[in-house]
């Protein structure tokens, strides 16, 4: 009887179930099954998803008063930005519009790959392209709310292929970019540089001079390269 209890004491509710499958990101069967095995009996299937269909209504509620707060303090210095589901050909991925200086989202999308059991498939083009489709429905959205009149800078990482979108949209002026990822970017050229130039060598002494390195350094593409990344990165606010 006492066995019998504590059995009946482990079983979680639909909303504690629709968490850990959200946190987790655990379709049902799956974490039902994982539960199972540890010993805890998870809620039926349908008062999971009645708890989803609550939920949901609450989330696209709340969703829509953030955003409109966020457009209404805009501080007109924009950034966007995709995270994608896979490293390789990903079949979805959401694309951010940001407030650089409040850190508030102004809009999102996600973009899914029509193909398999995927709700809500709208595109069938290259996956590389997708984050380009996602900037052109978020440039849509931030003119439908009229606050596309009102950006003075657009921060974006040297990943986002969109100039035609941009341009498209009368902003492409507005492009710069992000000053962490063009470091990262550098640092990884330079990686690359020092192992196909093997005469390199590094310098602690900031006053020795650099006579044997010198030609080979400055006379490759990285100067230029390097100093036009740097005249087109935002400004630090």
């Amino acid at each position: 009887m006492h066995n019998i209890l504590l059995h009946e004491r482990r079983r979680l509710s639909a909303r504690q179930m629709l968490g850990a499958c959200i946190m987790t990101g655990m379709p049902y069967t799956k974490g039902a099954r994982f539960l199972s095995l540890c010993g805890t009996k998870p809620p039926v299937k349908s008062g999971v998803m009645r708890q989803q269909r609550f939920c949901d209504d609450n989330i696209r509620r709340l969703k829509s008063i953030s955003l409109m707060l966020s457009r209404k303090s805009f501080s007109s210095y924009l950034s966007i930005d995709a995270r994608w589901t896979h490293r390789r050909n990903s079949p979805s991925c959401t694309v951010t519009a940001l407030d650089a200086v409040t850190k508030t989202v102004l809009a999102c999308v996600n973009i899914n790959h029509i193909g398999g059991n995927r709700q809500h498939a709208q595109y069938s083009g290259a996956s590389n392209n997708m984050e380009s489709a996602g900037t052109r429905i978020i440039l849509k959205q931030l003119k439908k709310y009229n606050i596309l009149k009102d950006v003075k800078e657009i921060i974006k990482d040297r990943d986002n292929k969109s100039v035609s979108v941009f341009k498209e949209f009368g902003v492409s002026h507005l492009e710069r970019f992000d000053p962490g990822h063009v470091s990262k970017n550098i640092s990884k050229d330079f990686t690359k540089f020092s192992a196909s130039h093997k005469t390199v060598e590094v310098f602690n002494d900031k006053t020795q001079k650099i006579e044997k390195n010198r030609e080979t350094f400055l006379g490759s593409e990285c100067k230029p390269k390097y100093v036009a990344l740097v005249m087109f990165c935002r400004r630090k606010y």
